[in-house]
């Protein structure tokens, strides 16, 4: 077995139980001791992994972004909210989809869609999109920001200028009765700040945790949000206060089948 061989299966191992003993992979392997201490003094100073006595242990940055984790986190709430979003997508529709994990489940509901343009700042989402023949994919430059996998700054915004788009699907880090729509990069909130301007419909996906706190950086006020779509677990109250300010709720049961407005 090559050396990069042996050191792909050692990473496979440590993406899976994010240690490893060197007695046992060297068994697995088929390799002497020496030869996987080899292997791992040269994947630690390539920053993949962090010696231990005795093995190793994946470096943090390479084991799971803040991304992969929050993909997770409340996962069937924001499926439904996504696929009751996806209801909104009409065939031929210009559309922009925000970054954001609720974002990427609402892309992959509408991969159904026909002849579809989508622009996006999100790489995981054009990715996601770019093999389907039916789907026009614009991608907003800018700088990336790692952790997300989103565009933002000067070329990003300029890119905005002369964009316009039938519907806005954005995600959000925050929602306050009073702050409004709230999110903590100010680089990639004033991103979905411009395009919310250039959406004639713009479309707001939030689970429940969402509710109730407030971020650094507003993307926009409760005016400015046509539909809010959210789970049942959401806190009534601020609910009600949403519609009193002229914002359509719409509340899906978390396994999808039910909808109230």
């Amino acid at each position: 077995m090559l050396p990069q061989d042996r050191q792909s299966e050692i990473m496979k191992q440590l993406q899976k139980f994010r240690t490893i003993k060197i007695s046992d992979i060297s068994k697995s392997l088929n390799v002497t001791r020496e030869t996987i201490r080899k292997d791992l003094y040269e994947m630690e100073e390539r920053g993949l992994v962090r010696k231990v006595h005795g093995g190793a242990i994946i470096n943090k940055a390479n084991f799971e972004t803040k991304y992969i984790n929050r993909k997770s986190t409340n996962e069937a709430e924001k499926r439904s909210i996504a696929k009751r979003a996806a209801e909104f997508v009409e065939d031929g529709d210009t559309i922009y989809i925000d970054y954001g994990t609720t974002a990427l489940f609402f892309t992959q509901e509408i991969l159904s869609k026909k002849d579809l343009t989508v622009v996006t700042n999100s790489l995981p989402i054009a990715s996601e999109l770019v093999d389907y023949s039916d789907f026009d994919v614009i991608i907003l430059g800018g700088s990336v920001r790692k952790n997300e996998k989103s565009l933002f700054g000067p070329v990003a915004y300029r890119g905005i200028e002369k964009i316009y788009v039938d519907k806005g699907f954005f995600g959000i880090g925050a929602v306050d009765i009073h702050a409004g729509y709230t999110n903590v990069h100010m680089g990639e909130s004033e991103v979905s700040r411009l395009m919310m301007s250039h959406s004639q419909k713009n479309i707001l996906m939030a689970d429940y945790s969402k509710f109730n706190t407030a971020a650094m950086n507003q993307v926009a006020s409760i005016e400015e949000v046509d539909v809010l779509i959210t789970d049942a677990n959401t806190d009534q109250d601020v609910l009600e206060q949403l519609k009193k300010r002229k914002t359509v709720v719409l509340t899906v049961e978390t396994e999808g089948n039910g909808l109230d407005e």
